[in-house]
Parts: structure tokens; sequence; C-alpha cells
């Protein structure tokens, strides 16, 4: 065995003596620092907690158990901040809202009926309280009725039945509406500013009409309502709105006065749409079934002689339409249409004027076809005389002298003559052939 390799043993030997010694050490220390966490773990179970983070682990504690985040948190508790003014203030609110409506019970009595409307307008504004507003709505419109100032009453009125319809007396206030309609219909108009009360508000019967409506359309007077919106209508150039108004009073209101008045204005509106240009006879058509509808409904109608008048004239406008359809389609080269046209103005409206020709050109195209004679008598329209009254004669002067003239310019005139003819038609030379003569 050689030096060389004995001194290498030694080394690994040495080597491994140090390394062990460095173990054992390493493991001493790592056992020290362990001593120290584990007696950590076990006293808190005896330790107190510091004072000062008690609030916040129970506030934890609450939010982990209301399964909020933090952020949600702040945003409640900023919401509940909020809430609590706002009631402060709807406090206070209510409380000026009070003394503005007694305020305003103080205007009223003492006649001031437009400044204690607006006051309590300006309750119904600040109070929050439902029965208050209702109130405040409620005396407002009583004081713009004492004011003659129908149509902001209606605007309040309005509001009670679309906000506090359980508070009010829903029949009472639509009756009240149509009363305002009504008004608006006689000439009412409510005046802009007190101290220039000549200058006057827009018309707004169409509008109260209309909402009225809207809220009881089956009222007590609905119907001459509707019958009234469809002549405004119509008077406007609305014949589409008169149309339906009319014809709702007809459907709703049957067997009433207002559904006798409907029909003659339904009859006038397709009239008068007839007239201003039918080419398909639509309009037409529709005023001769209402017309004859009308005359056998109401046979002995006082308007029986305006019916007849009008089923005339749209006659007239029926032959007109076809007669020159025949002409064009004769100019055309289509005398099959032609012939057609004419046989049906000679058959259906031979007492037209235009009739004659009619029949003449017919006789131009069909040589088998005969015109009569323009002599020949035809059916004469529908022809009405007036009764015709006089005047009642009175016992009494018929000009009296003004007193501050002494007689100088104009003396009494009595009536002398008693029995003095006033039948117009008679002449004045036959009247002056007789000792009644005047």
């Amino acid at each position: 065995m050689s030096f060389s390799f004995v001194r290498t043993r030694l080394l690994v030997c040495l080597v491994t003596v140090l390394s062990l010694g460095a173990f054992l050490a390493y493991a001493q220390d790592a056992e020290a620092e362990k001593e120290p966490a584990s007696s950590a773990e076990t006293k808190p179970e005896t330790a107190e907690p510091a004072p000062g983070n008690a609030a916040e682990t129970s506030a934890d504690e609450e939010l982990a158990s209301s399964g909020m985040t933090a952020d949600e948190a702040r945003d409640a508790e900023l919401e509940a901040k909020k809430e609590e003014e706002n009631a402060s203030l709807r406090a206070k609110n209510d409380a000026a809202a009070l003394a503005v409506f007694q305020k305003g019970l103080d205007l009223e009595r003492e006649g001031s009926y437009r400044k204690a409307a607006k006051r309590y307008l300006d309750a119904e504004l600040l109070t929050s309280d439902k029965t208050v507003k209702s109130n405040a709505l409620s005396n407002a419109a009583r004081a713009f009725r004492q004011a003659e100032l129908y149509g902001r009453e209606f605007d309040c009125i309005e509001r009670l039945i679309k906000e506090h319809m359980n508070r009010i007396d829903f029949t009472g206030a639509v009756n009240r509406e149509y009363e305002i309609a009504d008004a608006f219909y006689r000439g009412h108009r409510d005046a802009m500013f007190e101290w220039l009360p000549f200058i006057k508000d827009s018309d707004r019967f169409v509008e109260c009409s209309e909402r009225a409506l809207e809220n009881a359309p089956c009222a007590e007077s609905a119907g001459a309502v509707r019958l009234r919106l469809g002549g405004m209508y119509l008077s406007k150039q609305l014949p589409d709105k008169a149309i339906e108004k009319f014809k709702e009073v007809l459907q709703l209101h049957p067997g009433t006065d207002s559904a006798y008045y409907a029909e003659l204005g339904l009859a006038d509106v397709y009239c008068q749409l007839a007239e201003r240009g039918d080419g398909d006879a639509r309009w037409a058509t529709l005023a001769i079934e209402q017309l004859d509808h009308f005359s056998e409904t109401y046979p002995k109608a006082p308007e029986i002689q305006w019916v007849k008048e009008q089923r005339l004239a749209i006659d007239k406008i029926q032959a007109k339409r076809l007669h020159d359809l025949a002409k064009y389609h004769h100019r055309n080269g289509r005398d099959d249409l032609a012939e057609r046209y004419l046989s049906q103005v000679v058959q259906d409206y031979a007492e037209t004027e235009h009739a004659i020709p009619s029949e003449k050109l017919l006789a131009e195209i069909d040589e088998t076809y005969e015109a009569p004679p323009a002599s020949m008598p035809r059916k004469d329209p529908a022809h009405y005389d007036f009764a015709r009254s006089p005047i009642p004669l009175e016992d009494a002067d018929l000009l009296i002298a003004p007193e501050n003239s002494d007689g100088k310019w104009l003396l009494p005139i009595r009536d002398l003559k008693k029995d003095i003819k006033t039948d117009s038609r008679e002449s004045y030379e036959e009247r002056a052939g007789s000792d009644e003569a005047y």
C-alpha cells in the first residue's frame, strides 16, 4: 500500500466527519426555530384581541354573512344616507306645502281666486303626500272655476283623473269635463291675463271633448258631443274624422236624436266628397245608400226635401261622370264601352241634364236606337213650396218722437189701419186697386 493511497483515505474520512458535524448543527438550528412558532400557535387561544381591531372584526364578519362585496356594501351605505337626507327634505317640503295650502285658502276666502289657484298648485308641487296633492288639485280646480278659467280647471280635473283616481268622485269629474266642453262650444274663452280680460285664450272644445270621451265614452251626453265633433271636423275640412265620429254616434247611441242628425251629417259628408271628385264613384255610391236609408227610415222628416235635392245632385254627378267616360271611349274607337255607359245614363238618370246629349250620342253609335224628342216632358225634379204667412199685426205705436225734441223732428205715427194685406204674392197694382191698399 502506497503512501498516496493512505493520504487519500484520510482526506475522505476527514471530509465525511466535517460534513456530519455541519448537518448536525443545521438540524439543531431548525429545531430551535420550530419551537417558538409552535408556542405562538398555541398562545392565541388564551390571548385577548387588541381593542382597536374589534370593530373591524365584527364588520368583516357581517360583510361575510351578508354575501355582498365591499363595493356593494359601500353603495348600500351611501344609499341609506341619501334616503335619510331625502326623508328630512320631504318633511320640510310637506310643512312648507301645508303653509302654502293655507295661504291659498285665505286668498280664496278673500275672493282672489286666480291667486288662490296658483297657491294650491304650488302646494301640490311641493308636497310628496298623495292626499295633500289630490286636495290641492281639487281646490285649484274649484278656484279656477270661480275665476271662470274653465280651461285651467279642465287641466286640473284631467290630472285628478289620471293620477288620483281612487281619491275623487270620478262620475262628477267626468260630468264636469263634459260641461266645460259644452261651455267652449257655446263660445266661452278663458281670459289670458287678469289685467287684460279682453285678450282671450284659444278654443279648446275639440281637445276637451276628445279627452272627456276617452274617460267616459258612453256618458249621457257623449252622443251630442260626438255629433258636435263631427260637425266641427267637417267645417275644418277633415272628412275622415267627421265620418268616424258620425259612425260612432250611430253605433253607440242608436235611436237617439244624436243618431238622427248623425245620419244626415254622414250623408252630407258623402255628398261633399262626391262633389269634389269621385273617379270610382265610391263616395257617390255611399251617399246614395245613406240618403235612401234616411228616406226609408224617416219618410216624414222635415229634412226629407233636402234629402231629395241631394239625391238629385248626386244623380247629376253620376250622369256627368258616365257621359264623360262614354265620350272618351267613343273618341278612342271603343263604341262598345261608350254604348254601355250611355245606356246606363239613359236608363238610370233620365231626369238629369246629361240624359238628352247621352241619348243623341247613343243614337249615333247604335242605329237601332231612336232617341226621344228633346221636347218630350221629363221627370220633374223635386220641388218644394215654402209656406208663407203674414207678419202678425200689433195694436201699438209704430214710431215715437224723441221726448227731448218737443215734437220738432218727428210726430208720433199711430197704426190706424188694422186690416192691411201683407201677402207678398200680390202685386202693388192689385193692392192699389183695393180699399186696403197702402
